[in-house]
């Protein structure tokens, strides 16, 4: 009984002040889940094979007006892709091009629409701080949901009362059931999905540990100044190729002072990504050689797990209904967190109101002998 009474008031205090953090994050979450289907409504794409990588980097280069840092897919359905280059301001811009005529399609600041809310999702807007407050919150969330289904969870026999609203007669047992009620059946997800989030956020210090403690594998990062002849980025990307015959193209990124090196990011058969494959290959600026391989079906099962994070937090990897799920779960965060907040508001005015003194008088009477 006294661990129930601990684990109601640690659910209770922390709904109240990481709730609101929480609500945010559920539904910048759900937003986001579709986001690339959404961002690609009205997009006409022409149908054929990508162009060369250098043709679609010369393409956004001439619009830009600046070097392009990185070209990449947009999303699992292909067709458009995204350079990424800064402007004379320094600000980071993105280019969508037709993937097969490398038309430009549009220019737009990289923090807008879709971005903006990544960064709230992702830092609240508070870049490295808020990362890592986002991954403790997400510890913290998934204690939540732990707790609160420890506490929610009905007795025997009692389940349809738990789950039937038309058993629900007062407005105390209301408004408990509906905090409940989406508490049971979110709290597996509002479990695994924050873990998941709380290992990209903390990826720096994750890594540190899985170094020292399992046989997880740091990516290899290529160090340098960068050489006078700068291969181009088709002789970077064929050599790719030649190392992952079965890899389609995620990402190409352009060598930059300090890091003298393309790195060509491939999605293989089999890998748990759906679309954002995590196999690469690190490929020497000035001469054209593979420097580094990493084969995300080989590699070892903490870089497996861990690679996996992000197709378990947004979805993807169980799929369309495995994306509805985190939407939905998404959802039920800032329904938590409203019916949680009324719940105890209503609880403390009854507690602070005043007992009529006749009440208390008679009370007195009867006890009296």
């Amino acid at each position: 009984m006294r661990l129930r009474r601990l684990l109601v008031r640690l659910h209770l205090w922390l709904g109240l002040t990481l709730g609101l953090v929480w609500a945010l994050q559920g539904l910048t979450g759900a937003a986001l889940v579709f986001h690339r289907e959404l961002d690609r409504w009205g997009v006409n794409a022409a149908a054929g094979p990508m162009a060369p990588v250098g043709k679609l980097i010369a393409a956004a280069e001439a619009q830009a007006g600046a070097p392009v840092r990185m070209l990449s897919v947009a999303d699992a359905q292909g067709g458009i892709l995204l350079a990424s280059y800064e402007n004379a301001d320094g600000r980071e811009r993105t280019i969508r091009l037709d993937g097969a005529s490398a038309r430009v399609l549009d220019d737009r600041a990289a923090d807008a629409g879709w971005r903006w809310v990544y960064a709230l999702h992702e830092e609240l807007l508070l870049h490295d701080r808020g990362a890592t407050l986002i991954g403790v919150s997400g510890l913290w969330l998934a204690a939540m949901a732990a707790t609160g289904l420890w506490i929610g969870w009905p007795k025997r026999k009692a389940w349809r009362a738990a789950l039937d609203p038309r058993c629900w007669r007062t407005g105390r047992a209301r408004r408990y059931g509906w905090h409940r009620l989406p508490g049971l059946i979110a709290a597996a997800a509002l479990v695994v999905i924050p873990l998941a989030g709380a290992a990209m956020a903390l990826r720096p210090a994750l890594w540190s540990v899985l170094e020292r403690t399992t046989s997880f594998r740091r990516p290899y990062a290529a160090k340098g100044p960068l050489p006078a002849r700068i291969v181009a980025p088709d002789l970077a990307l064929a050599a790719a190729r030649r190392a992952f015959p079965d890899g389609g193209f995620v990402r190409l990124v352009a060598p930059r002072p300090g890091v003298p090196a393309y790195v060509v990011r491939v999605l293989r058969p089999g890998e748990i990504r759906a679309w954002s494959g995590t196999s690469s290959v690190t490929v020497d600026a000035g001469t054209g050689r593979v420097l580094a391989r990493y084969d995300a079906l080989a590699a070892p099962w903490p870089n497996r797990l861990f690679d996996a994070a992000f197709s378990i937090h947004n979805g993807e990897a169980g799929g369309l209904a495995g994306r509805v799920l985190v939407m939905l779960a998404g959802l039920s965060l800032p329904t938590l967190y409203v019916t949680g907040l009324l719940s105890w508001a209503r609880r403390r005015r009854a507690a602070a109101r005043p007992v009529p003194v006749l009440a208390m008088d008679y009370a007195s009477a009867i006890r009296t002998p």
